[in-house]
């Protein structure tokens, strides 16, 4: 699944798949699955309280999944951003991307 998004006014595709986790753990050394949940639980309590460590980790490697030439880690990619809170604009959008692509689309066969 890929989202358009716009961060330090660039529109930079970001691309959620089944290797996301995978990647995210040998990249960070965390489970994504505990990290986008924490992430939710703050940003649907109060917007502002989002662990911003784990939402770029997370923005950087969705962009990198989708394309974007982003640097060899996070760091090299937020030294080239001039709005330092930039990022912070993607929480809606990646958090919405790694919902939609755990919903399943198989079907029930219980009736």
């Amino acid at each position: 699944m890929k989202r358009i998004i716009e961060i330090d006014g660039k529109e930079l595709t970001l691309e959620n798949n089944a290797l996301l986790p995978r990647r995210y753990r040998h990249t960070f050394g965390r489970d994504i699955v505990v990290d986008m949940q924490a992430m939710a639980a703050a940003y649907k309590k109060d917007h502002t309280s989002v662990n911003m460590e784990v939402l770029e980790d997370i923005t950087w490697l969705m962009l990198k999944e989708g394309g974007e030439q982003v640097g060899e880690n996070p760091e090299q990619w937020l030294a080239g951003i001039d709005d330092t809170f930039a990022v912070y604009t993607a929480a809606e959008t990646v958090l919405g991307l790694w919902v939609e692509g755990r919903k399943t689309t198989s079907v029930s066969k219980k009736k």
